[in-house]
């Protein structure tokens, strides 16, 4: 898990390119398939840009931009600390 709104961060850099409207139906469309309520994790962000690689043109191009945030979300956030044993 992140604490990184990854949802708003997928809705927020897609519209930004292709419009409010096309992002949530683009979301939408992804989320149906995947049978998910919202992005909630990295991988889940990694996932939606690699759905919009299919489409090609400027939505392979926004997809592979989440790509890419996904993976800097991943890199910035602290490692967990290691489990106490009990």
């Amino acid at each position: 898990m992140t604490s990184v709104d990854v949802h708003a961060l997928a809705l927020e850099k897609v519209g930004r390119i292709l419009g409010p409207h096309r992002a949530r139906t683009l979301l939408q469309a992804f989320l149906a398939r995947a049978e998910k309520l919202a992005l909630a994790t990295t991988d889940d962000l990694h996932a939606f840009g690699e759905a919009l690689g299919a489409y090609g043109g400027i939505e392979q191009a926004v997809g592979a931009l989440l790509m890419v945030q996904a993976v800097l979300i991943e890199t910035a956030e602290p490692p967990l600390p290691p489990r106490q044993p009990r």
